[in-house]
C-alpha cells in the first residue's frame, strides 16, 4: 500500500474513532438536561451549574464530532441541486468548497489554538458561581478544528482525484 493511501486511512480511522467515542457525550448531556428540568420544574430547586455544562458538554462534542460528520458526508449540502450532477462535476464543485471551508477552518484552528492556550496557560474557570474549568473546552476547539481540516485533505485529495481521473480514489 502506498503511502498515501496510508496517510488517508490513519486519517480517515482517526476521525472515525473520535466520532464515535466522543458521540458518547451525547449522554451525559441530557442526563444532565433532563436533572435540570426536573429540578426546576418538579422539585422548585433549579440548579445553577446544568446551563453551563451541558453548553461546554455539546460544544466539545460538536467540536470534535465534526470530522466524524465529514468523512461520512453527512454535513448539510443543497441535493436537489447537487445530486443533478455528474460524479466529475461534483468533485470540482467540492474542491471550490474546500477553499472557502479551508479559510473557516484555518483561522478557527488558528484563532482557537492562541485562545486556548491563553485558557490554560491561566486555568481559566467559568464566569458561573460553579468556576468550572473552561480551558478544556477551549482546548476542543483547535483539537476540533485540526482533526476537521485533516478530514477535508482527505477528502480534497480524492475530489482532485475524481476530477482528473473520473473515477473514485480506492484503497
Amino acid at each position: 500500500m502506498g503511502i498515501m493511501k496510508r496517510l488517508l486511512k490513519i486519517i480517515d480511522s482517526i476521525s472515525e474513532w473520535s466520532g464515535k467515542i466522543f458521540a458518547y457525550l451525547l449522554w451525559p448531556g441530557v442526563a444532565v438536561l433532563v436533572y435540570e428540568v426536573v429540578a426546576r420544574y418538579v422539585f422548585n430547586t433549579p440548579t445553577i451549574w446544568a446551563h453551563g455544562m451541558t453548553q461546554r458538554i455539546f460544544a466539545v462534542y460538536y467540536f470534535i464530532c465534526g470530522a466524524y460528520i465529514s468523512l461520512n458526508r453527512a454535513h448539510i449540502t443543497m441535493d436537489i441541486i447537487y445530486n443533478r450532477f455528474s460524479f466529475r462535476t461534483k468533485a470540482i464543485l467540492d474542491i471550490i468548497g474546500f477553499l472557502f471551508f479551508f479559510a473557516f477552518c484555518g483561522v478557527l484552528l488558528w484563532y482557537g489554538s492562541r485562545y486556548a492556550w491563553t485558557s490554560l496557560i491561566h486555568l481559566e474557570p467559568d464566569n458561573t458561581p460553579f468556576r468550572a474549568p473552561l480551558y478544556p473546552v477551549k482546548l476542543a476547539i483547535p483539537i476540533g478544528a485540526l482533526l476537521i481540516i485533516l478530514q477535508e485533505l482527505t477528502l480534497l485529495w480524492r475530489n482532485i482525484y475524481i476530477a482528473i481521473k473520473g473515477k473514485a480514489y480506492e484503497y
